[in-house]
């Protein structure tokens, strides 16, 4: 079928789609183009009033997605498996934001345990969390085709992720918290010197 309505097909996708219009179902059509009439056509068909309940959305290219990645976050081989978890939306946000800026060590915790497995709190122990992401990645399922070099390479490469880590500014927050917590020290410990009254 193809977006336009002409063919026999499409019209039958078309009713396939209202006989659900009564069930509790939900469709999500992700569209990876930049095709306006087909965007249109999806946009059409979930409008208000068509009966069909859905969602549509623009996934960005593998493509972009890899430039991104490839630049921001070195350290993670954006194979197919990874751009399809992207586009059904597993991990989406992470993933999306390693293709604008450096992951932060709970994001690339959280997309440890959602895709490849558990790994431990990067706040608690950094290099317990490296070692548990080394030992996943000598497993032979972790390793796939990476685009970005034509060659199988495991999901994560260690290295590069602890260069790109210690770059990033992970202890922002208990720098910031710490400075707060002198502050008010500081601020109590002269309240309570300084007498106010006669």
């Amino acid at each position: 079928a193809r977006a336009g309505g002409g063919d026999e097909r499409f019209s039958q996708f078309v009713e396939l789609l209202n006989d659900f219009a009564t069930l509790p179902v939900t469709f999500i059509f992700v569209l990876e183009t930049q095709d306006k009439a087909i965007i249109q056509f999806y946009d059409q068909l979930v409008a208000s009033g068509s009966g069909v309940k859905a969602d549509v959305k623009i996934a960005k290219g593998l493509g972009l997605m890899l430039d991104g990645i490839s630049k921001y976050n070195p350290w993670l081989n954006y194979c197919l498996p990874m751009h399809l978890c992207q586009v059904l939306g597993i991990c989406s946000n992470i993933l999306s934001q390693a293709a604008i800026r450096p992951l932060f060590a709970a994001e690339v915790r959280e997309l440890c345990d959602t895709l490849i497995g558990d790994v431990p709190d990067p706040l608690v122990d950094m290099d317990e969390f490296y070692g548990a992401i080394r030992a996943l990645m000598a497993k032979v399922d972790h390793t796939m085709w990476n685009p970005a070099n034509g060659c199988d390479t495991p999901l994560i490469n260690t290295v590069k992720l602890k260069r790109t880590l210690e770059k990033s500014p992970r202890n922002v927050g208990l720098l910031v918290a710490f400075v707060v917590c002198v502050v008010a020290v500081i601020v109590s410990q002269l309240r309570g010197s300084v007498s106010f009254g006669g």
